[in-house]
């Protein structure tokens, strides 16, 4: 199969979004102070690495260039996205601050996977970038129910709509 040029550059900048998701995840597991957050990032660490994964398969199937750059629909969200971890995650961040970076940068990658699901022609890679935006919603789901367990498993333990993840 031969994919769009516009296609091998959505595929590349989703590689470098799990990337760099990974690296976050696994960062966030070596410093959290709560086991259960530590299962969390590295159980999310692995998925991003399967994400990663499942757009190389998919780009080197589609004969895309090795090269191939970041896709025009978010050119800077790499550097920016580095900057922010590096800012951002530092020995003292907090368990609750990593968990919110981790929501923003879920929702990024739902908004990047909505977009180029929307924007291409092509009916299997749609398939695709959707089930990874379905996923997407998953780690968001999961990251925002560990935040609010964190934040007073007291009242987590009582409220309405029940867990995502197994306490």
């Amino acid at each position: 199969m031969e994919l769009s040029d516009h296609l091998c550059q959505i595929l590349a900048t989703g590689i470098e979004k799990e990337r760099a998701a990974q690296a976050f995840y696994l960062e966030a597991a070596d410093r959290t102070q709560n086991a259960l957050g530590e299962k969390t990032f590295r159980g999310l660490a692995k998925e991003e690495a399967n994400h990663e994964t499942l757009l190389a398969d998919w780009s080197a199937n589609g004969a895309c260039p090795a090269d191939r750059g970041p896709s025009v629909l978010d050119t800077d969200f790499i550097t920016k996205g580095r900057d922010t971890i590096a800012k951002t995650v530092q020995p003292d961040t907090g368990d609750l601050e990593a968990l919110e970076l981790g929501q923003r940068m879920e929702r990024q990658a739902i908004a990047f996977y909505q977009a180029a699901a929307d924007e291409t022609p092509d009916d299997e890679a749609k398939a695709l970038l959707r089930q990874l935006k379905a996923e997407e919603d998953k780690h968001l789901a999961l990251l925002t129910d560990l935040y609010e367990y964190m934040k007073d498993p007291n009242l987590w333990s009582v409220r309405e709509g029940g867990a995502h993840f197994d306490a």
